[in-house]
């Protein structure tokens, strides 16, 4: 991304606007082809992605719906955190150092113990997690490793499901009403900020993986063993939809609070004014809130876009062409090494998929690695 900066002929201020109205853009629109795209088998559907499952009851503009309003609720609870999180953030990252290796050891252990199949959930885990650890060990970029990697785990394999589900057609209700509380939007909405704050903190989590503990120590609270696709599908899409946008913007606060950047996009911020002042903080909170209004308008129009042409579009062509596309991006930005990741990470990525444990446990490719940098292994 920064490569690109010289052919904008802009200056660096107008740069760094742009990078955060992107991750803001990006941080709603990106749960569109996961809503839309690689949709399984109904007997396989629990395994890919909660969102599938409303897709194949014809609620896919609800599952848009939900995800358009807590992004846009996440915006402003985080904004609403950042005088808080002044004094919070640093003692907190402080605190975390100390004890990260217990506390990701147990996020480890809480998430393959909640999987009825434990042992595909372990070796799903130690598999990302030995691939991770290799991928990292080898003399190439950050970017030509983890574009491979995460493309084979979470894209292809997801594709290629949806092309094994065979020729489908999903008609949608376009009208489709959100069947969740204003109150309950809110409340995940404030649960998945203050994941996304946990996310920055803890390096290597994913917001999917924060979002199920969330939801797990709630049913644990309930005392009763909720099946948290089944009953809590759309607390869990507000939740991880808020958390992803939170994550967004914490991830630039730190570079102003920690002076550690917790992003691609932060990292490019950084290098170019090392650590920000606070005038041009609230200046980038401004395109935060601004950018969040207008993706909202423009997450709702696209996804009803896909809603109407969800019951005349072809799904295994659409996913066939998407798995094509991908394979063609890995291996022009990344060369025939990268395709070999990307192949063999796939692989790794159909055992969530084809077991029925969740895909959540594949991060294991940076967990591991994480856990073992910490150790000093």
């Amino acid at each position: 991304m920064l490569s690109i900066f010289p052919l904008l002929k802009i200056d660096t201020l107008s740069f760094a606007v742009f990078l955060t109205a992107m991750a803001t853009t990006q941080s709603f629109v990106d749960f569109i082809p996961s809503i839309f795209l690689g949709v399984p088998d109904e007997e396989t559907v629990l395994s890919v992605l909660p969102s599938h499952k409303l897709l194949l009851e014809g609620r896919g503009m609800e599952a848009v719906r939900i995800t358009a309003l807590a992004s846009l609720y996440g915006v402003i609870i985080s904004l609403a955190f950042l005088p808080i999180a002044f004094y919070i953030v640093p003692l907190a990252y402080s605190a975390v150092r100390m004890w990260i290796v217990p506390i990701l050891a147990f996020a480890i252990f809480f998430l393959i113990m909640r999987e009825k199949k434990r042992l595909w959930a372990l070796l799903t885990f130690l598999l990302s997690g030995y691939l991770g650890w290799t991928c990292l060990h080898i003399n190439l970029s950050t970017s030509d490793v983890f574009l491979p990697l995460f493309s084979g785990l979470f894209g292809l394999s997801g594709l290629l499901m949806g092309i094994q589900a065979g020729s489908r057609f999903y008609p949608q209700e376009d009208d489709a009403k959100v069947r969740l509380s204003e109150r309950g939007l809110w409340r995940y909405s404030f649960l998945g900020a203050v994941g996304g704050l946990l996310v920055g903190l803890l390096p290597a989590m994913s917001p999917s993986q924060v979002g199920i503990l969330f939801q797990e120590l709630r049913a644990m609270k309930e005392r009763a063993k909720i099946a948290l696709e089944e009953l809590h599908i759309r607390e869990f899409l507000t939740m991880v939809a808020s958390l992803n946008t939170a994550d967004a913007m914490f991830s630039i606060f730190a570079v102003y609070l920690m002076n550690n950047p917790r992003s691609g996009i932060s990292v490019i911020i950084q290098e170019l004014f090392g650590r920000i002042d606070i005038w041009m903080l609230i200046m980038l909170c401004a395109v935060m809130v601004v950018v969040g209004g207008l993706s909202y308008f423009i997450h709702l129009e696209i996804g009803r876009m896909f809603s109407r042409l969800a019951g005349r579009m072809n799904f295994q062509r659409i996913s066939a062409l998407g798995f094509l596309l991908v394979v063609a991006m890995v291996f022009l930005m990344t060369g025939l090494f990268g395709l070999l990741i990307a192949m063999v990470s796939m692989m790794v990525g159909l055992i969530p998929a084809l077991s029925g444990v969740s895909r959540t446990h594949a991060m294991g490719c940076l967990l591991l690695p994480t856990l073992l940098f910490f150790l000093g292994v």
